[in-house]
């Protein structure tokens, strides 16, 4: 085996240009690591958001190699793993490293990918459909009739939180940006799709409700326009940030909370998943590999087109989930 391995690196914060494919060394694992053979990236928002300097909070620092979730094979374990593990398939996530050939991770933190899901979604369940089924249940707890709007429902969680939602009885408002992306995503079942640009969403919203607003409004964009899930959101409802794409929000006043009694939340998956230790698992995976759920998987780059994968994703031009194929079908 070849002792160097091809690679994406950010070296410092910039733009998509700067990332540069490179020649590392082959990473050795350490006690408690596992190597694994990577076979796909899915392109995740943390991606970028990491390589632009935009989050401090779980920043590998710089120089780093994107890529926070990725599937592949165990090729090898440091000290203290189980051997057994080599040659397992394998998820991993909240680790970077994905954007290369071999990737270094926490071997107790790996997920296991069941024989019947292919290498492509198994690069993208551990976050996509496992954020999914906890803004819906855990977070969210979504109960029949419920009004839930969904923010980017154009993108692999809103079409995932879609899917669910409506299983779960829920009345679902996707919200996309431009007449494409609404019929894109029609194929998730949502009851109203909502073009933003060029509606005035809070309102669409009351009147398709007959005047009662939004239960419930999940939101990984933020930003300025942020303030209108506020004017949309019903008494007793919940907005939940889960993404900043569009920018940080406006502070929230608190008069207004409490004038209308609603709720402002933030997500992060990994601890609703503490709080259930995993029992949703076995459902997720059994919905994926019979189709009931599907996580649109729509676009497939080369390690070296990784720069303009970012590109196309912070101008809003991708839909569904993007992977990068780094090893493939292994």
């Amino acid at each position: 085996m070849s002792k160097t391995m091809r690679a994406v690196l950010a070296e410092a914060a910039g733009e998509p240009a700067t990332l540069r494919i490179v020649d590392r060394p082959i990473p050795e694992p350490g006690p408690g690591q596992a190597r694994i053979r990577v076979a796909y990236a899915a392109l995740n928002p943390l991606d970028t958001h990491a390589r632009a300097g935009r989050i401090k909070w779980g920043h590998p620092g710089f120089p780093f190699v994107p890529g926070y979730e990725y599937s592949g094979r165990v090729d090898a374990v440091g000290a203290g793993v189980d051997a057994a593990l080599v040659g397992r398939r394998v998820a991993s996530f909240s680790e970077w490293g994905g954007n290369g050939e071999y990737a270094l991770a926490t071997a107790a933190r790996l997920v296991p990918i069941p024989d019947r899901l292919s290498w492509q979604v198994g690069a993208a369940f551990s976050t996509t459909a496992v954020t999914s089924w906890h803004l819906v249940h855990s977070a969210g707890r979504v109960t029949p009739g419920m009004q839930v709007v969904v923010h980017s429902a154009a993108g692999s969680v809103g079409a995932v939180v879609t899917q669910i939602a409506k299983e779960a009885g829920a009345v679902v408002y996707g919200l996309v940006g431009g007449p494409d992306k609404v019929e894109y995503a029609r194929q998730f079942g949502a009851d109203h799709l909502i073009d933003y640009r060029h509606e005035a969403w809070p309102a669409k919203v009351k009147e398709l409700s007959g005047g009662h607003g939004a239960d419930l409004i999940i939101d990984g964009n933020a930003g300025p326009e942020s303030v209108k899930n506020y004017e949309a959101i019903a008494p007793l409802g919940n907005v939940i940030y889960i993404g900043a794409m569009g920018g940080q929000a406006p502070d929230v006043n608190v008069s207004m909370l409490i004038g209308k009694s609603f709720s402002v939340t933030g997500f992060v998956q990994f601890f609703h998943q503490a709080r259930t230790r995993g029992s949703e698992n076995a459902e997720i995976e059994d919905k994926l590999a019979t189709g009931r759920w599907r996580i649109p998987l729509e676009r497939v780059f080369a390690l070296d087109e990784v720069p303009e994968a970012h590109r196309l994703f912070e101008s809003r031009a991708l839909r569904g989930r993007s992977l990068v194929r780094v090893g493939g079908e292994i």
